[in-house]
């Protein structure tokens, strides 16, 4: 009775635009408390509509409710299946099983491939399991890394519609079926997105798991990763660069083209938290979170049963729903790691945030971030695609993306979307033709060197 009557509770703070409501981190985790030992009351092949939405509320974070329960909600219940990672990543796994440690100041050492702790041992509440659970993520399983030669980040404010907009027109209308529902198109950016891996390749046995053994190009780096802007005219060839190291003590080195100044500049740390040309994301929300780990402090929060679109049935992400911030799509069950980072630095604009973390593919499906004043601010959905379905590979042959090996299987971003609750207004990101290629390093020379940024400028 107890348990129902929290759940009552938090089910009224959320039946309200929660931009309204003074939501906390407290409220969140008494959420996650009151709902941890929920049992569903959903079967294989059933579809929730509105007047069932009671039966999922214990399984979506409650600060997502708002975007993705509402009049005309169509989800469909599907078991996503066996979504574990590549041979070559379970055989690094078990190769340097119990390798890895945690410094005093939470880095990493010791760490070869494959993944580095297992979950299966965290603790609720540790600060130790934190730091685990964080490089755990941190070397997820992304075989060569992530390629997308077109992301759109659509601005889409609450009420209105989108019919009109350009991007509904663009070629011939190729995206008008992807942005259904509601929802006011206030910009659309687009531009091209790589990361390339040079470390802890597990695939990479025969050079020490590194590309080029380490040499060269790749000496010391963890992974580089290039962002840029074809569209619109006024952003055309701007473009960033990060440098991760292999240190996990050393700073990023991190460059922008801006084409106004005509000339690459470093980018200081607080950069990669401020908002990225004016989107609802920073660079360091990509993924869920893709900034240091050595720049924030973790918590291993507990286990969380949840609902995500986690092997979508689309070959590209259909948004539906009043504002047309949601998934149209098959959700799937999943147990999730949920940990919470909180910032060292003073300026930086989140207070805390939360991410669910998928145990078995590694990958994050939600992510929570709350202002300095403590009250919800941004809510990430982040869908994703299986590699080893057929529409993954249709996806790449429509949208000209580049072959993925078979065997890669890969949770791949479908699309990373971003809601602000106290501005009404979300960026969505889909990455149509996403793609895990197997990049050169003589590729990764041309596409990944600093002197690329001014290519063709």
């Amino acid at each position: 009775m107890l348990k129902r009557l929290q759940y009552t509770l938090l089910a009224a703070v959320v039946a309200q635009p929660l931009c309204a409501q003074a939501f906390s981190p407290e409220d969140h985790l008494a959420w996650l408390k009151a709902n941890q030992s929920a049992q569903p009351q959903f079967a294989e092949g059933d579809t929730i509509t509105f007047d069932k939405a009671d039966l999922v509320r214990p399984f979506i974070p409650a600060e997502q409710q708002t975007t993705v329960l509402f009049e005309g909600m169509d989800m469909k219940i599907k078991d996503a299946g066996d979504m574990s990672p590549a041979d070559s990543y379970k055989a690094a796994t078990e190769k340097f099983k119990g390798q890895a440690t945690i410094a005093a100041d939470g880095a990493i050492e010791n760490y070869t491939s494959g993944r580095p702790f297992d979950p299966e041992a965290f603790q609720p509440g540790s600060k130790d399991d934190g730091w685990k659970a964080v490089w755990k993520w941190t070397f997820r399983w992304q075989n060569a890394g992530l390629k997308v030669d077109e992301v759109h980040w659509v601005w889409v404010r609450a009420g209105g519609e989108h019919s009109g907009h350009d991007v509904m027109k663009a070629d011939g209308g190729k995206y008008k079926d992807y942005y259904t529902g509601g929802g006011s198109f206030e910009r659309v950016l687009a531009g091209p997105y790589q990361r390339v891996i040079m470390s802890h390749r597990a695939d990479l046995t025969d050079t020490d798991y590194k590309m080029d053994g380490g040499k060269g190009f790749a000496k010391d780096t963890n992974f580089r990763e290039y962002t840029g802007f074809t569209s619109p005219f006024d952003i055309a060839g701007t473009a960033f660069l990060i440098l991760r190291y292999d240190d996990p003590r050393k700073a990023d080195d991190s460059w922008a083209y801006i084409p106004s100044l005509r000339r690459v500049r470093r980018i200081s740390v607080e950069v990669k938290s401020d908002s990225l040309l004016g989107t609802d994301h920073t660079l360091e929300d990509f993924y869920g979170f893709n900034g240091r780990p050595m720049e924030h402090s973790w918590e291993y929060v507990g286990t969380a049963r949840i609902l995500a679109v986690a092997r979508s049935r689309n070959t590209d992400t259909v948004y539906y729903g009043p504002n047309g911030w949601a998934p149209l799509d098959d959700w799937a069950l999943r147990k999730t790691d949920v940990l919470r980072m909180t910032p060292q630095r003073s300026n930086h604009p989140y207070s805390t945030k939360f991410l669910y973390i998928d145990r078995e593919s590694g990958e994050c499906f939600y992510a929570n971030a709350f202002d300095k004043a403590g009250e919800v601010w941004k809510v990430w959905q982040i869908q994703k695609a299986w590699t080893e379905d057929p529409q993954y590979a249709e996806g790449q042959k429509k949208w000209k993306g580049d072959k993925t090996p078979a065997g890669t299987r890969m949770a791949s971003v479908q699309s990373i979307n971003v809601v602000d609750l106290q501005n009404g207004r979300g960026t969505l990101v889909p990455t149509r033709g996403a793609s895990f290629p197997l990049t050169t390093l003589k590729e990764a020379k041309r596409t990944h060197d600093v002197n690329y940024l001014t290519e063709g400028r």
